[in-house]
């Protein structure tokens, strides 16, 4: 009876991830009106915990796999009543276990990959033709000249480095719920985000943070630079949401901390978007050092904050290393990658990177139009 149970429930969830890869219909209904409630109850319940509980589900799941196979060895080395015992018992603790894991992440992750886009949802024009270097210029500008006043007004400790004084996680929810009101399927309840315990090692990914599925909690680096904080936790809130896809996500997150009133957050949406604008202008020009010099320098200050870890919290990672950072970061990457191509994602971890596709038809009729109407980006500073 058991056996078919099984059976019937995983039948049912690749029948659910069939219709998802083939009805964006279905995934927007889902994301609408089902996932609200159960993420809220996931999120409410895992909140309880002051800790990431999905960091310490993955080692508990690890730790499991080890056993696992540990079973399996002593079943095909002993040849004893125990050991099969032992084996089916952790063989039916598997099945199950696999089971409820691909409920969780068909219901919490799988199924936003085929939903409709942010654009579509949001955007009232899209452009089909894509956008001209001048207007991928006045995107750069607009950002960089921000930037350039906004780290004027940061406060920073004798080092020169950025401090923050203020509760990061309220006004980051407090940004968030401000973006629901513009967009609704960011409305609602959001918990408390959360620190990775295992930050160090997680830096030798060159990952700022994680959305767990199957604990439905936006996770951070807490060993970064603060100024990614802000637009990092955003960006993991979003996918609390439903909005699965990275590109998204950062220009939800660039949004919500751009538009905060807070000037530490504002610096820090833009900082966290400048790497992807930069390199796409740069790519434009074809690298031409006359025609990058027309435009606003990036300050040395800006340069000197932009970095993914200080030079001192390098050393203490590396101290600490358990692996090579190459080796770390070469096998996150290919894990990631082969998520994203699993759920449809061609790109892979350029993904990341379309976040400027997306800023740009954000702009588009604000910094320029149809018409290449330009903004002087100094002008526009807010």
């Amino acid at each position: 009876m058991k056996k078919k149970i099984w059976v019937f429930l995983f039948i049912l969830v690749l029948l659910v991830n069939v219709l998802a890869w083939n009805s964006a219909a279905f995934c927007d209904f889902y994301i609408a009106h089902i996932f609200p409630v159960l993420g809220s109850v996931f999120s409410r319940i895992t909140a309880v915990f002051p800790f990431s509980l999905g960091e310490w589900m993955i080692a508990a799941g690890v730790l499991f796999v080890v056993l696992f196979i540990a079973a399996v060895f002593l079943r095909l080395t002993v040849k004893r009543t125990w050991s099969r015992t032992l084996f089916r018992g952790f063989g039916s603790v598997f099945a199950w276990v696999f089971l409820g894991l691909a409920w969780i992440m068909t219901c919490n992750c799988f199924i936003q990959y085929h939903a409709s886009e942010f654009e579509d949802k949001y955007m009232e024009q899209v452009r089909s033709s894509g956008f001209s270097k001048e207007e991928l210029a006045t995107l750069r500008d607009y950002i960089v000249v921000n930037l350039n006043e906004l780290s004027r007004q940061m406060e920073r400790n004798e080092q020169g480095y950025l401090v923050y004084e203020g509760d990061m996680h309220q006004n980051a929810i407090a940004a968030m719920q401000k973006m629901g009101e513009k967009y609704e399927q960011l409305a609602g309840y959001y918990p408390e985000p959360k620190e990775i315990y295992f930050s160090d090692l997680l830096s030798q990914t060159h990952m700022m943070g994680y959305y767990f599925p199957f604990s439905m909690e936006a996770n951070y680096n807490s060993t970064m630079y603060v100024v990614n904080k802000p637009s990092t936790i955003c960006h993991e809130l979003a996918h609390l949401k439903g909005f699965i896809q990275e590109d998204e996500a950062s220009l939800i997150g660039y949004l919500a901390c751009v538009e905060s009133e807070d000037l530490f957050f504002k610096y820090s949406g833009y900082m966290g978007v400048l790497n992807y604008v930069e390199r796409e202008f740069k790519s434009s020009i074809n690298k031409n050092a006359k025609e990058y010099n027309k435009h606003p320098a990036i300050s040395q200050q800006v340069y000197d904050d932009c970095v993914f870890l200080t030079k001192e919290a390098w050393q203490e990672v590396e101290a600490k290393a358990v692996v090579s950072t190459k080796t770390a970061k070469k096998v996150s990457n290919a894990a990631t990658t082969a998520t994203l191509k699993l759920n449809g994602v061609e790109e892979g971890m350029k993904s990341y990177e379309g976040v400027v596709k997306l800023l740009l038809d954000y702009y588009d009729g604000i910094l320029y139009g149809n018409m290449y109407m330009t903004v002087d980006a100094e002008a526009a500073v807010p």
